[in-house]
């Protein structure tokens, strides 16, 4: 019973992975990857980030791919001068790889993208943002660990039967463009907030290895919101959601952190923060629990520290879905970097930025 629950994780995941983008759930450390709106959305002059995740090993620990990875890498910059006073320019350019399962089918991505942040008032407190992006997709499978139908001899797998199926190339290059918009404001000293949404694959690449033009890959539909309040001197509670819509997937995210300064004096200084999320998915029609819209998929405990502008954080998934028979509870763990540097000559002059 085991295997055969171990085998529906797999087909549903490979499903998931060919049809749908990979998914992270400290999305708030892959500001290219969630909103190009964000590109240059820190109060600095350039921000380094970088971030891993690995799921599903406790299923897959004693196959020859022992986990499904996911990985991506950004690098961002800001002018200090935009069209108007306070207004500023974000330039990024981001890598991203993903390989799933025995066949290590996935991808690596590199992409660049714009934005313009646009003041809205005279103390450059409110902002609106309009980012761009495009990526490069390498996409590959190996078909070396797969087994087929066609190769069992009536007793057991045998590998030098054919597979009489019908594989043609193990690579595909196509190309995407995303949009996104992004609006923060800074209400108080120790309280903001920021609401963004995005469209990834607005050109709806086609994606088959087969040849087949009419395989495309679905649009990727964002919004995230979130805001930061301080409950006493110290500690703040920051709230915050992201819902993902991409052909018949939907996933919802709610969260919420608590930050604590290390230092009174210095709001936006040296901190640490930890919390909890709650994901739910839904939208597949052949699914057994299609009659609901949304169902409990994880919870997320997630934590970090934030110390001369280098930030440090992690997550674990426990999962508490359907599959938790074969995942024993055990979903996806998540370890991120960031480093927000300053000229030493000149510094950031121009925008305001919430905590995402």
């Amino acid at each position: 019973m085991k295997k055969v629950l171990q085998l529906f994780v797999l087909t549903l995941v490979v499903f998931r992975a060919s049809a749908q983008d990979p998914h992270f759930s400290q999305f708030y450390m892959t500001p290219m990857y969630l909103n190009p709106a964000m590109v240059g959305a820190f109060d600095g002059n350039y921000r380094l980030s970088g971030l891993f995740r690995g799921q599903w090993g406790s299923v897959l620990q004693n196959e020859s791919t022992p986990m499904y990875r996911t990985y991506t890498a950004s690098a961002e910059f800001r002018t200090n001068k935009g069209f108007a006073s306070g207004d500023a320019f974000g330039f990024g350019a981001s890598f991203l790889g993903d390989q799933a399962g025995e066949s290590k089918f996935g991808y690596n991505v590199a992409g660049i993208g714009i934005a313009y942040h646009k003041s809205l008032n005279r103390t450059n407190t409110n902002y609106l943002a309009i980012g761009f992006s495009s990526q490069i997709y390498d996409q590959t499978i190996d078909y070396t660990n797969l087994q087929f139908g066609s190769q069992w001899d009536g007793a057991s797998y045998n590998p030098l039967l054919p597979t009489n199926e019908f594989l043609v190339d193990n690579k595909k290059l196509y190309w995407d463009v995303n949009a996104g918009l992004l609006w923060y404001m800074k209400l108080a000293r120790r309280t903001n907030i920021y609401v963004g949404m995005s469209a990834y694959h607005v050109n709806m690449p086609s994606i088959s290895m087969l040849g087949n033009n009419n395989v495309k890959l679905n649009i990727k539909y964002t919004a995230t919101g979130g805001i930061e309040f301080p409950i006493n001197n110290r500690f703040s509670l920051q709230p915050k959601f992201i819902v993902l819509s991409q052909g018949q997937s939907i996933e919802m995210l709610l969260a919420s952190d608590i930050r604590i300064l290390f230092e009174e004096r210095e709001p936006e200084g040296s901190n640490f923060h930890f919390g909890a999320m709650f994901r739910m998915v839904g939208g597949d029609p052949n699914a057994p629990w299609a009659d609901k819209r949304l169902v409990p998929e994880s919870v997320v405990l997630d934590a970090g520290v934030e110390w001369q502008h280098v930030t440090l954080s992690v997550a674990y998934d426990i999962n508490v879905s359907q599959l938790i028979q074969a995942s024993s509870s055990r979903g996806a763990f998540e370890v991120g970097v960031a480093y927000v540097g300053r000229w030493t000559r000149r510094g950031p002059q121009t925008i305001y930025c919430p905590h995402f």
